[in-house]
């Protein structure tokens, strides 16, 4: 809900507010390993899922085995297994503009961003999950408190010559932000149909507070000639608490300049309007709270006491910064029917932070923070509208956007060979391992191992390929070769339909579902288990690298020899180049008479989403992502480990302004 206000208390008086009040409530069943898809893929056909319970509310069992071993039924995974998070936000914002003189005006805008969010995860007893502990039970209850605060002092365009202008204007920023956070684990559950912390026999509990304050302060200044031709200079400085002192002031600079040919050139202005630009711009970026120097958190170990974490202090930490160029244009023609907009752009970073990098254990941490990585990307953005048909009732509006980026990583800190996150090694040995000369977007695992002209190695002993016990790059990179976004809008008198066409063009996607199925036969690439067969590729038998190696003969058959699918590795499962088409959304909305019901105006709508797809990947979805967007950076996108696919959605609703 949304509310927003504006007065002129006098001529050079003017205040507004606005307020935002939210809530959220996202539940979600498990996905990946112990989630409700894995199970229903090898839940038994002759079977009826749906009967998952006893009369007295106990899983309803199939086998002897222990819970751990036996596959959770997919309706006990959906009901047992969950994530739950709501989150309850209300943001405020106060501003207020001076005009006490006609060449300049002061504007203050003070918010403040309130949410709350509680989690409960949730790993049933006799799940699979949860059996070894006896069930576990995590909640976490967080209050964040985001202050904002920036103050403008705008000076009017002034006339320097007839032709020649100049504007200005100074500011400064402050953010404040908080976080108490307050969280709760419990295992083994004394009722086990009873979720509560206070069911657990074992329980722990900690509480965490986390601070971050930046002020900045920042002015730019324009020239303009004859309204066709500009120029802007942009500085800020900021002051972090996240970065020693002594280094955590950091400036940056920035210019751009914009040409609008079609004043500068009136018999150019007759056929069309048209502007080029180009902009230079550096960005400079602190640490994560508590980066730089050590904190104490308290041990639940026999003894208590505090000690620190896993991630140690880096006293030498400085900020990051990041430089972009970007050249476009924007043209228009037939009276702004037709509309052409493209930019190309390069985006270089240097000390980048790389967060959570494996230390040497000597150190008494595991992880720390470093700077030192450098990466660049750089695309093309080209958007084109047009209005084909326009009358007094009907009007038809389309736009295309295509868009094509490519990340590569230059350096990595203290020349280190790969960066990972962990929490993108869902399954098997493939992760999005990082590192110099590789995407950003690349993949890195335990592939076969080649001889030099690129062909397989054989064991001598099993007639099995052999695979590295190192993480390696193959070339797999998961950006896509390019996007492309097609919207259409039709309107007819009170009547407006729209739809948006997403179409993707390349990127890998890593099918480990498909990996998981044939490692137990429920693939249908296994179907052919009892036909022999003979891996093509040479035997390691130290002639594998001279100019005669020697040839695979062994013969396997599969459903003998388990070990053909067992010891299969990840990347005969990486699909590449995957393509997509898929219809977003259709909407059909209806506007309802101005002042009906005493409004403003309203209308009713109904949309559909994700209602066709068209692509050549295997598995169910490949828009994937196998962890949240709170991983960052490339996270686990492209790999489909037990993920459902996208929803088809039909919503319902009204619009009301006041």
């Amino acid at each position: 809900m949304t509310a927003s206000s504006q007065a002129v208390a006098t001529s050079w008086l003017q205040t507004d507010a606005s307020i935002l009040y939210s809530t959220d409530l996202n539940d979600q069943p498990w996905k990946g390993a112990g989630g409700p898809l894995l199970g229903l893929l090898a839940w038994p056909d002759t079977i009826d899922a749906r009967d998952w319970l006893t009369p007295d509310g106990q899983r309803k069992r199939i086998t002897t085995l222990s819970a751990a071993s036996e596959v959770d039924n997919p309706y006990f995974s959906v009901n047992r297994n969950w994530a739950k998070t709501r989150t309850n936000r209300i943001n405020v914002n106060v501003g207020l503009t001076l005009t006490p003189m006609s060449w300049a005006n002061l504007r203050t805008n003070l918010g403040v961003d309130n949410y709350s969010t509680r989690t409960e995860v949730v790993r049933d007893p006799e799940s699979s999950l949860g059996f070894s502990s006896g069930g576990t039970l995590d909640q976490n209850n967080s209050v964040t408190r985001n202050l904002a605060a920036q103050t403008l002092l705008n000076f009017n365009r002034v006339a320097i010559t007839p032709d020649l202008g100049f504007s200005a204007l100074l500011g400064n920023a402050i953010n404040d932000q908080r976080t108490d956070g307050a969280g709760a684990t419990g295992t083994r559950f004394l009722d086990p149909t009873f979720i509560s912390i206070n069911n657990t026999f074992n329980r722990s509990a900690i509480n965490r507070i986390t601070q971050r304050r930046l002020v900045g302060v920042f002015g730019q200044g324009q020239l303009d000639y004859k309204d066709y031709l500009f120029l802007t200079v942009t500085g800020r400085n900021d002051w972090t608490s996240t970065i020693p002192k002594g280094v955590n002031s950091f400036f940056y600079p920035g210019v751009s300049g914009s040409l609008v040919f079609s004043e500068a050139f009136p018999s150019i202005g007759r056929f069309m309007t048209g502007k080029l630009r180009a902009a230079w711009a550096e960005v400079g970026k602190d640490a994560d709270p508590y980066s730089y120097a050590p904190s104490l958190e308290s041990k639940l170990t026999s003894y208590g006491g505090y000690g620190t974490g896993f991630t140690g202090p880096n006293p030498n930490l400085r900020p990051e910064f990041a430089v972009s160029k970007e050249v476009g244009a924007e043209l228009s023609f037939l009276d702004g029917r037709l509309a052409v907009d493209g930019t190309l752009y390069r985006r270089e970073t240097r000390d980048q932070i790389v967060k959570n990098v494996r230390a040497s254990y000597g150190s008494g941490y595991i992880l720390i923070n470093l700077n030192g990585a450098r990466t660049r990307t750089e695309g093309i953005e080209l958007s084109v509208s047009g209005t084909p048909l326009q009358t007094s009732d009907l009007t038809w509006d389309l736009q295309a956007n295509f868009t094509k980026a490519r990340g590569k990583v230059l350096a990595m800190p203290s020349n280190l060979p790969e960066y990972y996150s962990s929490d993108t090694w869902l399954y098997g040995n493939v992760r999005n391992g990082m590192g110099a000369g590789l995407s950003t977007m690349s993949l890195t695992g335990w592939w076969y191992l080649r001889n030099k002209n690129g062909e397989l190695l054989i064991d001598p002993t099993s007639g099995l390929p052999i695979r590295d016990t190192n993480f390696t790059d193959a070339g797999y990179d998961r950006a896509p070769d390019f996007l492309i976004g097609l919207s259409n809008t039709l309107r007819w008198k009170q009547f407006s339909l729209s739809a948006l066409l997403d179409i993707r063009k390349g990127g890998d996607v890593f099918n480990a579902t498909e990996h998981w199925l044939t490692q137990r036969g429920l693939s249908t690439r296994t179907l052919d288990r009892w036909e022999p067969r003979v891996v093509k590729g040479v035997l390691r038998d130290g002639k594998e690298n001279t100019d005669n190696p020697t040839s695979n003969t062994i013969v396997v058959v599969p459903a003998i020899n388990t070990s053909y699918y067992l010891s299969m590795s990840e990347e005969l499962f990486i699909e590449k180049d995957i393509n997509w088409v898929r219809l977003r959304d259709v909407t059909l909305s209806y506007a309802l008479p101005n002042g009906i019901f005493g409004t403003r105006n309203a209308s009713v709508f109904l949309t559909g989403t994700e209602l066709f797809l068209i692509t050549n990947y295997s598995g169910s979805d490949p828009i994937v992502n196998g962890n949240t967007a709170a991983t960052g950076g490339s996270g686990g996108i492209g790999i489909d480990y037990g993920n459902f696919p996208m929803p088809v959605g039909i919503n319902f609703g009204v619009r009301v302004g006041f």
